[in-house]
């Protein structure tokens, strides 16, 4: 019998799980995100605010932070809590949601390539790093017309008592919907 240990192989294909199921969750957005976000954009934050963000010192309304955790429920397993931090002040959780509210979409991912991993020749094997495409397809709330995006970014991730998760994600590039 033949046991063998510690194989990066597979422990990279389970970081490679991980950022797909992030990325997904992020871009996808139904009528029930959607409603979610219009209800983000009526709470009250509390506090001073900056850019839809409360500035530092200043806590956000307890409605405000049970409708963003609402919308980021399928998110919040995946990623550290220095990068939800993170994806919250850049606003990348929401900013498919966002167009596709203002469009009047849904969005779907229909097509997710990973790059290679930027650290694979690092000595520290709990740190991976990939750039990824996305190719989403949004369909009018209506159904009647649909409209292809490409988005771009980049994703990192390290393991945390042994699970990976997110601690970095960027979008290099938003879908571009002609009007």
């Amino acid at each position: 019998m033949l046991i063998l240990v510690g194989c990066s192989g597979s422990d990279e294909t389970n970081a490679k799980k991980v950022a797909e199921e992030f990325i997904r969750n992020i871009y996808t957005v139904d009528a029930k995100k959607i409603a979610e976000l219009n209800k983000l954009n009526t709470a009250p934050l509390g506090g001073e605010i900056g850019l839809g963000v409360p500035k530092a010192k200043a806590e956000p309304s307890r409605e405000y932070t049970e409708i963003m955790q609402s919308l980021d429920k399928n998110i919040q397993p995946l990623i550290t809590k220095e990068g939800y931090e993170g994806i919250l002040a850049d606003q990348f959780n929401t900013a498919t949601a966002r167009i596709c509210a203002d469009g009047n979409y849904t969005a779907q991912v229909t097509d997710l390539t990973l790059g290679e991993n930027v650290y694979k020749d690092y000595e520290d094997k709990n740190t991976v790093r990939y750039y990824y495409e996305t190719k989403l397809k949004f369909i009018t709330t209506d159904g009647k017309a649909e409209k292809i995006g490409t988005s771009k970014g980049v994703i990192g991730l390290i393991k945390e008592n042994g699970q990976w998760k997110v601690q970095g994600f960027g979008i290099n590039q938003l879908p571009k919907l002609d009007k």
